[in-house]
């Protein structure tokens, strides 16, 4: 009998991959160059993931992760190989696309979380603030992200997130991009 109860749970995990459809091809990175002119060393910083905070009036722009349930950034590591990212910028533009669909535009670098991630600042023109407050990411991201969410920064405490350090990066970030607008 558990037998087949494991048969059928692997099944069920390789349909949902073969399900799932791919992404389309991914946007130029898009960089302002005030980011280029403040911070020149950002090209060339060592790192491992990145990530972007976006604004939507009061609130953040958030993804719900699929087998955490919890609260995270739009973002992610960076990727190996012949078509790596260039920058720590253009891997969060990227992962932010990757999770989101939306093509942002990198404006600032705003800091660094207790685990080494990256995060930017990205504005998106694309209407967010016309979109509900729970949505659904893209298709091609439906293995990883459960929903996009728009939530108060200031309404979250650390067992929302997915790692609880990053309260206050994520706080601190909504407030340095507010003070820029």
């Amino acid at each position: 009998m558990s037998f087949f109860f494991r048969l059928s749970s692997i099944l069920a995990v390789l349909t949902l991959f073969a399900c799932t459809p791919s992404a389309p091809e991914i946007p130029s990175c898009r960089v302002s160059d005030s980011l280029a002119l403040e911070f020149p060393d950002i090209q060339d910083h060592d790192y491992d993931a990145a990530a972007c905070i976006i604004t939507s009036g009061n609130t953040v722009l958030m993804i719900r992760h699929r087998l955490s349930g919890k609260l995270d950034f739009a973002g992610g590591g960076k990727s190996e190989g012949k078509d790596g990212d260039k920058s720590a910028a253009c891997n969060a533009h990227r992962e932010t696309w990757e999770e989101t669909g939306f093509n942002v535009e990198v404006k600032q670098f705003l800091g660094t979380t207790s685990r080494g991630l990256l995060l930017f600042g990205c504005d998106l023109n694309a209407g967010l603030n016309d979109l509900p407050t729970i949505f659904d990411a893209p298709p091609w991201a439906a293995v990883e992200v459960k929903s996009l969410e728009k939530v108060d920064p200031f309404m979250l405490d650390h067992n929302d997130l997915r790692f609880s350090d990053d309260l206050i990066p994520l706080r601190d970030g909504y407030i340095a991009i507010k003070n820029k607008q």
